[in-house]
């Protein structure tokens, strides 16, 4: 129930609910389901008509679409306190991509009919929304340069500096494979970056755990590096 979730912290604490305004938040989280999504658990498949718009709350959802040979390809990887198929509700008709909860996540559905009814009556929401989708827009145009201009190094250094947590440790729950897709690389080629990274005494490595000891050093480190 909405209720166990702390609607009121929530409202808050989200940007995009936070951006809305107290009014559309607090219609939109009359009108949200909660629910808990495991790993691997599919949130909605490619080509389906968008239904709701999505708040991810905790853990990490992999939007992925599949090519002419079946072969799937990650596109992007959401965060927690960022929202997903803003365009598709807006816009409606099918929507090429597809989503996985790649760890265990946590998630509000808003259903589409309720989002456009409340966003008619809400200019701060229609605001809310068209910034959200141009910081999306923004975050691909920055991966489409970051992948095709920059090298390996430099593209595992600016990832990781985006999930330092105090103390310098890498939250990085989801599996290496994905990550390696969104950076556009093989595992074994973001298994070699890391490793010189952590040579490189950038980086440090336990299992599956990263911890960066200086983020700065880290920056120049991976633009000095040769791979």
């Amino acid at each position: 129930m909405l209720e166990l979730i702390a609607a009121p912290a929530l409202a808050a604490a989200h940007p995009f609910l936070s951006a809305a305004g107290p009014a559309a938040a607090s219609a939109l989280l009359a009108a949200a389901e909660p629910f808990s999504a495991p790993r691997r658990a599919v949130i909605f498949t490619p080509e389906a008509a968008p239904e709701a718009l999505y708040l991810l709350l905790e853990g990490s959802v992999g939007l992925s679409m599949r090519g002419a040979d079946g072969t799937r390809g990650l596109l992007e990887i959401i965060g927690p306190n960022e929202c997903f198929l803003m365009p598709a509700v807006i816009l409606g008709g099918t929507w090429p991509f597809g989503a996985e909860a790649l760890a265990p996540s946590r998630l509000l559905r808003i259903p589409a009919e309720a989002f456009h009814a409340i966003m008619v009556q809400d200019s701060r929401l229609t605001e809310a929304s068209l910034s959200q989708m141009a910081r999306q827009w923004q975050g691909l145009a920055d991966q489409l340069v970051e992948m095709k201009l920059t090298k390996a190094s430099e593209r595992v250094a600016h990832f990781l500096a985006g999930r330092l947590m105090p103390g310098g440790r890498v939250a990085m729950p989801e599996p290496r494979a994905a990550i390696a897709a969104r950076l556009g690389m093989t595992p074994e080629s973001l298994s070699r970056v890391m490793h010189g990274l952590q040579a490189a005494g950038l980086v440090r490595l336990q299992g599956r755990r990263v911890d960066v000891p200086d983020a700065k050093a880290l920056s120049h480190g991976a633009r000095a590096s040769g791979h």
